[in-house]
């Protein structure tokens, strides 16, 4: 038993490393699951500008730069910042929950929804902080 509780305590930092790099990955897909819709709004309305102007707005907006790099200093409780930069906002557990309900409800919501300015309910909280 004394072997097994030893054992345990060496693997302890190897699990809680782990479930770090996993939260981080899914906070990662979720913020380009949100870029992605904002991206897919976008989309629909350059239809209605010059051709050089659609192009410089697609190559900073509809390609998700800008919107990516918004989540680029986020850290999740635990994972070391992947620049010198410190982070922006360090997330929880719970921001990461909360996180994946606004992106459900986000992709839920229509590009018309958006543009009136309408934020689910759920995004709410993230709008407040930024």
């Amino acid at each position: 038993m004394k072997k097994i509780s030893i054992f345990l305590l060496i693997l302890a930092p190897f699990f809680i490393t782990a479930q770090t790099v996993k939260d981080a990955k899914e906070f990662q897909a979720l913020s380009k699951k949100m870029c992605a819709k904002t991206s897919e709004c976008m989309k629909e309305k350059l239809k209605d500008l010059p051709a050089d102007q659609r192009k410089m707005i697609e190559s900073q907006f509809v390609n998700g730069n800008v919107c990516e790099s918004r989540y680029k200093n986020y850290v999740v409780e635990g994972q070391k910042p992947a620049t010198n930069d410190k982070p922006t906002k360090k997330l929880t557990k719970e921001d990461l929950e909360n996180m994946k309900k606004c992106a459900k409800d986000m992709a839920a919501f229509s590009c018309a929804d958006l543009e009136e300015g309408k934020v689910p309910e759920s995004c709410e909280k993230f709008q407040e902080e930024n």
